[in-house]
């Protein structure tokens, strides 16, 4: 799992949420399939009169170093934006293995409300260790893994709008990608101690190497 503070900054997303707005949004059920379908209340924004928003958000992701590290992305599967208002919220459930084709490893939620202008609406994901509660600020965009069970609480006050999707992986095992983030991490660790030398270089070498085993 991995929280990106800041993805989008204050200005960014005062633009990005007005033209969401002025888009119009259906309801959002009817895009739900197997144990998601009866637990889902919430709005949608209207994918055809949105594409270009989702598109420049998907280029936003793909192009993102940070997302890049993290999520090794080959394409985005889908992406919708939600909006839930005061009453709704989208009960525990786990996102389909498949979307338009496409396999889907990673989640992702992009925050787009600020978090003190709605109650309730906390992104609550299950874990063996117990519950993972998420409220991040606005411009936050949280990656996890697809397969875990997860739900929207429901919304007390306010309105929470938020744009998510789901992210084919060029590495489909999460502890292959871990093992490529921890060798990245070892690098650039390496090259600002040490300068650039055969270790480095080493260093290198082995993540390219394990990329070519394991990219699909």
């Amino acid at each position: 799992m991995q929280l990106i503070e800041d993805f989008y900054d204050e200005a960014a997303c005062a633009e990005l949420r007005k033209r969401i707005l002025a888009t119009p949004f259906v309801g959002g059920a009817a895009t739900a399939t197997g144990m998601a379908a009866s637990a889902k209340n919430n709005l949608q924004m209207d994918h055809t009169k949105g594409h270009a928003i989702l598109n420049e958000i998907a280029h936003q992701l793909m192009s993102d170093e940070r997302v890049d590290f993290y999520a090794i992305p080959k394409r985005i599967a889908a992406m919708q934006v939600n909006r839930y208002d005061e009453g709704m919220h989208y009960g525990n459930h786990s996102d389909a293995p498949i979307m338009n084709g496409f396999r889907c490893d990673l989640s992702f939620t992009l925050f787009l409300e600020d978090h003190t202008n709605y109650d309730g609406g906390e992104l609550v994901l299950e874990q063996e260790n117990g519950l993972l509660k998420l409220k991040p600020k606005i411009g936050s965009v949280f990656i996890y893994s697809t397969g875990l069970i997860h739900r929207v609480e429901k919304i007390t006050r306010g309105s929470r709008l938020a744009c998510v999707g789901w992210i084919e992986s060029r590495v489909r095992d999460e502890m292959k990608r871990k093992i490529l983030r921890d060798l990245n991490f070892a690098h650039r660790s390496y090259l600002q101690r040490h300068g650039r030398d055969d270790i480095g270089d080493l260093l290198v070498k082995n993540s390219g190497d394990l990329m070519r085993m394991w990219c699909e």
